[in-house]
């Protein structure tokens, strides 16, 4: 194990040199602060300036309380409409009493449909009413969690 000292010529810095240069340093950055870096107090003569006034539109629209009257038009809604959730579409009967059966177990309450259609899927199964298109993702969500594909079905009536 070797020892550190100053005077041993295995030490990589000298001391003495080292201090030197520290000070010189220390010195010449204070030095160079104080000269090129006044810290003088000048306050400015705002007179000097001249500025106009401005004059803002605003401030005479709240003095004199000129409002325009808001015409508030309501909107009636014409039509009510329902948001359902179909979860399958089927050849047979047997098959959509099944997807029927695994519906009602997670709570909701299904309804399967007759239909005709062209590529010989006849019966569906539909999951809702919902109030609302967010209510019918989040029982789509639910359903897709089950590994359930479904489509958002929207039946509307006017009134």
């Amino acid at each position: 194990m070797s020892s550190f000292s100053f005077k041993n010529k295995k030490f990589p810095i000298k001391a003495i040199p080292t201090i030197i240069v520290a000070i010189f340093v220390s010195f010449s950055v204070t030095a160079f602060s104080i000269i090129f870096l006044k810290d003088s107090k000048e306050f400015l003569d705002l007179e000097d300036f001249n500025v106009e006034d401005i004059d803002y539109e605003f401030q005479t629209i709240l003095e004199e309380s000129l409002f325009d009257e808001l015409v508030v038009v309501v909107n009636t809604i014409d039509e009510v409409c329902e948001y359902f959730a179909q979860s399958g579409s089927f050849r047979t009967y047997k098959a959509a009493q099944s997807q029927f059966k695994e519906l009602e177990k997670i709570g909701y309450f299904p309804v399967i449909e007759n239909v005709n259609s062209k590529n010989g899927y006849n019966y569906i199964v539909i999951v809702g009413p919902f109030e609302n298109r967010s209510q019918t993702n989040n029982a789509r969500e639910n359903l897709r969690r089950l590994n359930m594909d479904s489509l958002e079905k929207m039946s509307c009536k006017k009134i």
